[in-house]
């Protein structure tokens, strides 16, 4: 079998179950993540094997060798292709009681241009779990302090989980620690176990992590050749729940 469910060690699938979808009912959801500017080629190229594009909502043909079947494909991307490509700074939320969208937008904008730009380590695939991702060959401090100041400063506009929701969040095989996370801030991979990562596939079987793993090795060789700009972060926007996700809003950083 190629495509098989497992616990899911570091992503935004812990947010996508469809028991937390009807919990949420029909209120939109907003994330704070990176993403590369619509004119690089690394927005390009991981636009491309996800086979949508988050700033324009275009659906875009992956370019597929002979041997990867479309279907497994299909199945393997489905759930980055509705998150759109990015790294989670904070995670998707529902807006808290008396926050509009308008403030959110002015607090992205105020955040972004206290903070300047700045290079993290190469890009390199790694396994992550049971899934695949671009991952940074080293530890970026400033990429760890960007996630942390990320959930702390837009925490206001947060919505609480719900009981059922903490319920269901709390289920897995968490640590201590993500549990405490969790708890605290909704999330259980922020601050200390947050790492980096822009997922390229769902969760898979075994079996087929190594050719996937190889394709994409050879896809995104180019970008283990230089560091990776880190110049602005972005609103992705959730409509309603199992929608797929938009960029609608960017900010520059130090654009003072």
């Amino acid at each position: 079998m190629f495509f098989e469910m497992h616990p899911y060690p570091n992503g935004d699938d812990v947010l996508a179950d469809p028991e937390l979808s009807q919990m949420n009912g029909s209120a939109p959801r907003y994330g704070i993540y990176f993403s590369p500017g619509p004119a690089t080629s690394l927005h390009e190229l991981g636009s491309r094997w996800l086979g949508r594009d988050a700033i324009t909502g275009q659906a875009l043909n992956p370019q597929l060798p002979a041997e990867l079947p479309h279907g497994d494909w299909v199945r393997a991307t489905e759930s980055p292709r509705r998150y759109g490509f990015h790294a989670t700074l904070k995670p998707p939320f529902r807006l808290a009681e008396g926050a509009f969208f308008e403030d959110l937008q002015t607090a992205l904008h105020e955040f972004a241009a206290q903070r300047e730009a700045f290079e993290a380590p190469k890009l390199t695939v790694g396994r992550l779990g049971h899934f695949l991702a671009l991952t940074l060959a080293q530890p970026s401090g400033p990429f760890s302090r960007l996630a942390a100041d990320s959930v702390s400063a837009f925490e206001r506009f947060r919505s609480p989980a719900t009981e059922q929701e903490l319920e269901q969040r709390l289920r897995g095989s968490l640590s201590l620690r993500e549990r405490e996370h969790v708890i605290r801030w909704g999330y259980p991979y922020v601050f200390d176990t947050w790492k980096f990562h822009m997922s390229l596939t769902g969760s898979l079987a075994p079996e087929a992590l190594p050719p996937l793993e190889e394709h994409l090795c050879e896809r995104f060789a180019g970008f283990g050749l230089q560091p990776l700009l880190v110049d602005s972060v972005c609103i992705f926007y959730e409509p309603s729940p199992g929608a797929p996700f938009r960029v609608v809003d960017r900010a520059m950083l130090g654009s003072a």
